[in-house]
Parts: C-alpha cells; sequence; structure tokens
C-alpha cells in the first residue's frame, strides 16, 4: 500500500507512473495458475532457488517467489526508460528478493536513481545503504522524507503533501482479486515484539470521506475489502464508518487480516460489522500465558479473548468465521503456552492460526536474542529462528503442529 500511496502522489505533481508488482498473482504480464479461493486468495508462482549458506541445514526448499526472474527482465526490456525507479520493501529476511530486483533493475537502467524504501529499508537501513545497491535508502513513510529527495534531485520544488486525502491507486493494477484498505496508521499498543510504533510513531485516523471514496471506488473493481490496519476497532470513528457502508449498500465482503483487538469488540461493534458484511474475523491472542500477556505488552487478557469470541457467537459469526493468531517462539516462552493456547481456540470451535515470531530490529524482544544492526537479516525469518536456530526443534515442532490440525 505504501507504494500505491507514493504513485498517487508522484502523479499529483505531475509524473505519469508504471506500476510492475511481482507479487502480482492476476499480471497482465504473468498470471499465475493456481487455485483462488471465494475470498480472492491463493498461493503465489514460486521458483525453487539455492539456499543462503545460513540455511544450509534447514532440510526445506528456498523459494523465489513472484513472476519469474526472466520474465521481469523481458518487461524491463520492453519499458521506455524511466526518470526514477522506486522499490519497496517488506519483511527484513526477504531482502534476496529486493536486492535481485534492484540489481536487474541497473542492468536494465544503469544511469537511473533507484530509491529503497520500505519495512526493511526501514528497520535495516544500515545494511540496506551497504549491500542493497539502490542509489538512496529512505527510512520511514515516504511522505515524510520523499518530496525532500525529489526535491534534491532537482524534480520538484518545495512541494508538500496532505496525506489524509491521498488514496493508494489501485487503477494501476489491471485486475483485483481483493482491495485493501486504512482506515488508520500505528497502534496505541507497545507490544514488545511489535516494529508498529517504529514506523509510525503516532496513531493517525484516516478521514471518513477519504475511507468511503476509496471503498465506492474499488467496489467498483472486486467484491472482497480486506482492512489492514494495525488496531482497527481502536479507530472512534469506525462504528460511524460500518453505519454508512451499510447504508450505502456497498455489497462488498469484508474481512479483517490483522488481529483485532479483542478488549474493544463489543456487542454493538460486533453487530455492525455483521451488518456491514464482515466474512472474516481475526482476533489477537498469541498465548494463554498471564506473565507473557503482561510482560510482552498488556494488549489482550485470555478472558477478553474469550468474551471476544463469545460476543462475535452471539451477534451471529459462524465459528468458521472467527480465527485467532497464536504466537511462538518469543525468548523465553515455553511451547506449553502453545498447545493449551491451541486447545483453548478448539474447546471454543474457532480456528488458530501459529505464526511464528520474528525477531525485528529496535523491538526489546530483538534485543534479547543477541543480535544487532551487524546481524544478517536472513536470521529475522521466522520459520529459521523459531525451529532451526541455534538448533533444530523437530519434536515441538511435531508436537504443535499436530495441535493444528
Amino acid at each position: 500500500m505504501g507504494l500505491l500511496i507514493v504513485a498517487r502522489m508522484l502523479q499529483e505533481i505531475g509524473f505519469r507512473v508504471m506500476l510492475i508488482d511481482c507479487m502480482d498473482r492476476n499480471s497482465i504480464f504473468h498470471k499465475t495458475e493456481t487455485k483462488t479461493d471465494p475470498y480472492g486468495r491463493g498461493k503465489y508462482a514460486y521458483e525453487t532457488v539455492e539456499k543462503p549458506s545460513i540455511y544450509k541445514n534447514v532440510p526445506r526448499f528456498y523459494k523465489r517467489y513472484g513472476i519469474p526472474q526472466k520474465l521481469f527482465m523481458q518487461i524491463l526490456q520492453q519499458t521506455q526508460p524511466p526518470d526514477l525507479v522506486l522499490v519497496t520493501s517488506s519483511m527484513t529476511y526477504w531482502y534476496p528478493g529486493v536486492f535481485e530486483a534492484i540489481r536487474i533493475l541497473k542492468d536494465a537502467f544503469p544511469s537511473i536513481p533507484i530509491i529503497l524504501g520500505g519495512i526493511y529499508a526501514s528497520l535495516c537501513a544500515k545494511h540496506a545503504r551497504e549491500k542493497s545497491g539502490a542509489d538512496f535508502v529512505l527510512e520511514g513513510p515516504a511522505e515524510d522524507t520523499l518530496p525532500d529527495l525529489l526535491s534534491e534531485l532537482g524534480y520538484i520544488q518545495n512541494t508538500t503533501f496532505d496525506m489524509k486525502h491521498i488514496l493508494p491507486d489501485f487503477s494501476l493494477y489491471h485486475n483485483l482479486f481483493y482491495g485493501v484498505v486504512l482506515t488508520s496508521r500505528g497502534c496505541p499498543f507497545n507490544c514488545t515484539y511489535c516494529a508498529t510504533r517504529i514506523l509510525c510513531p503516532q496513531f493517525k485516523p484516516v478521514p471518513h470521506r477519504t475511507i468511503i471514496a476509496q471503498l465506492s471506488s474499488l467496489a467498483s473493481r472486486t467484491n472482497n475489502i480486506a482492512f489492514f490496519d494495525d488496531a482497527l476497532l481502536f479507530n472512534k470513528a469506525l462504528p460511524q464508518l460500518l453505519d454508512d457502508i451499510t447504508k450505502r449498500k456497498l455489497r462488498l465482503d469484508f474481512h479483517t487480516s490483522n488481529g483485532l483487538h479483542c478488549r474493544f469488540l463489543d456487542e454493538s461493534i460486533a453487530q455492525k460489522m455483521l451488518r456491514a458484511n464482515f466474512k472474516t474475523m481475526y482476533l489477537s491472542l498469541e498465548t494463554t500465558n498471564p506473565n507473557v500477556q503482561k510482560r510482552t505488552g498488556g494488549k489482550v487478557n485470555t478472558d477478553e479473548f474469550i468474551s471476544a469470541v463469545n460476543t462475535l457467537k452471539k451477534t451471529g459469526f459462524s465459528p468458521d468465521a472467527i480465527h485467532a493468531y497464536i504466537l511462538y517462539g518469543i525468548p523465553g516462552q515455553g511451547h506449553e503456552e502453545i498447545i493449551s493456547s491451541i486447545k483453548l481456540c478448539r474447546e471454543l470451535s474457532i480456528r488458530p492460526h501459529l505464526c511464528e515470531f520474528s525477531p525485528i530490529p529496535h523491538t526489546e524482544e530483538y534485543e534479547k536474542t543477541g543480535f544487532n544492526e551487524n546481524t544478517d537479516p536472513l536470521y529475522h525469518n521466522n520459520l529459521f529462528y523459531t525451529w532451526y536456530y541455534p538448533e533444530p526443534k523437530f519434536n515441538l515442532y511435531t508436537e504443535i503442529k499436530r495441535e493444528l490440525t
């Protein structure tokens, strides 16, 4: 979404923009031959590639996801040389794909400046500047840093943006399996394992009319909308938004991909979400251990989680529509509490999902791992860190996966 917001910013000051989303499953360049479920979800195309040496003892394949590398190069060969190339990044340990993209871009357009931003660039800026090959690395929200860089490069003069009304530009996609909406950015909590406060220090609601405009636009392209807020229920304007969605009869299926804060899920908001046509509800449980709940930020306790589940059921949500995220692998965390958390979900007849812990730079939990800014971000890989570092934990893995199936 960050890159789509940047695209809109650039268009407002006169740039013509072309988007190449190498992870677009319905791309005009390469349609993925995998099944898509009724909610627009499905598997990505991939190529098996050589494992980095750090992962040499992990008995799994290492894959590059997205469009084939050769096709990416062909697309660039057929593209008119741009004035600028902007590359985004996501998980820190996915940086090898970012590096490959930058290398290929440099081969195609050797004299064109490449600007790297996104999550990896913000959390691992030193690593990105030293190793990515990008000409410029931007940390944090692009609206705070990109205008100054564009001015420095001579493309604009002292331009400022009213970001409250800047919409991500989904028109750059030929087809949409689903759309994504933010009603806010940031989170009021400060969990010890989460980077949201680092990436967006303040909780910032998006204006009501901006959200409605985006929903109305997306309604002509897709039936499925995922809310990507880090704290959707904390937004005091949400009840009014849900009422407006219901009144407008937008005929959309809504999904809460990020975990909802159970503390704010009462019967009134649950009823509004049901009437607005929410189809999947993901709740943040993380763990049933009260000590770990308190130590990691106090976002939820077990009673609040059970109450939220019961409220959703009472309101009319099917148990199949209710999901729970369980976090495993925090330093010092025992696997028994994960088994307990899974069993609680089973007792409530809802679906548990295991989220392996990823050590995220600049967080409190990261400091406990002994890693620092010079640690290769490949060590942040959730699967690798949780199950294979510093030694394999096959017995625990088998036991926990058995509980999940």
